[in-house]
């Protein structure tokens, strides 16, 4: 198929199958599981965390002053992430002693999301615009709170369209602050050998956790758990279990795939 192979290619996708499938009927899920009733969005954790290991929070020092040209600069690398997988992809594809790097890529971008999505599932964690805005009644009931696109809702405010609230309100996962899939996914492309630079993919992953902070979207400790992800998936790739030959930037030379002691095989990879 087009210079792949689509055995290696469907086992290479199947982590990241799992987590659409989640993603997709999150709120149906926790329904039927009873996780809506046993476990409710936490709202005081991640900011606890946030004054602990950083004495204070830094998605409030980040946007104390905002203005139009940092509104701009954040949504940059926000509106890059949803073309990002598929833009990286094609760079390996388009390079024939790239094209195998695919696999593992997918692989560790799969595991990463699936097991995002699984802490959020089990622990769902309010987001600072949230935490931030939200009003209660006397009775300690919800009454409202500020609109999903936080941030950049001047943006939409400035050119009088709809465009990041529509992203933000059509999202299933409406408390999933922790871990920031946003700061993971330029984390993923930094482990598994960045394209232009490895400068490049440093800065890429610290401008959209600058982003995210200052768009009032994710605590600092949302984008740290984003990236420790992102290294804990590929270096597990290296040290554990990845059926296919695992890329990484903590190492120089590609490694041979590592199977478990059961003797699985891994699959044979198009020349």
């Amino acid at each position: 198929m087009l210079g792949l192979d689509w055995r290696s290619l469907a086992l290479a996708a199947t982590p990241f199958l799992g987590y659409l499938i989640i993603f997709k009927y999150y709120a149906y899920l926790r329904e039927l599981s009873g996780m809506s009733d046993i476990i409710k969005p936490n709202r005081e954790v991640l900011p606890w965390l946030d004054q602990a290991i950083f004495r204070c929070l830094p998605h409030r020092e980040l946007s104390t002053h905002p203005n139009v040209v940092l509104d701009f600069l954040a949504a940059v690398p926000y509106l890059v992430h949803f073309p990002l997988p598929v833009l990286f992809i094609a760079y390996l594809y388009f390079a024939n002693r790239r094209r195998k790097h695919i696999y593992p890529f997918l692989w560790c971008a799969g595991w990463v999301n699936l097991l995002a999505v699984i802490v959020q599932f089990l622990f769902p964690t309010a987001p600072p615009w949230f935490t931030d805005t939200a009003r209660y009644d006397e009775l300690g009931q919800f009454v409202a709170a500020g609109n999903n696109e936080a941030g950049f809702e001047r943006l939409d405010n400035l050119f009088r369209i709809h465009m990041f609230h529509s992203i933000y309100s059509a999202s299933p996962v409406k408390f999933g602050a922790m871990p920031s899939l946003h700061v993971a996914w330029p984390a993923i492309i930094l482990v598994c050998r960045p394209w232009i630079s490895s400068q490049f993919g440093v800065f890429h992953v610290l401008w959209i956790a600058w982003a995210a902070m200052y768009s009032n979207h994710h605590y600092a400790i949302d984008a740290t758990a984003g990236i420790l992800l992102a290294v804990l998936v590929n270096v597990c790739m290296m040290r554990i279990y990845c059926p296919f030959p695992p890329v990484s930037i903590f190492n120089d030379e590609d490694r041979p795939a590592r199977t478990p002691t059961s003797r699985l095989q891994s699959p044979v990879l198009p020349v």
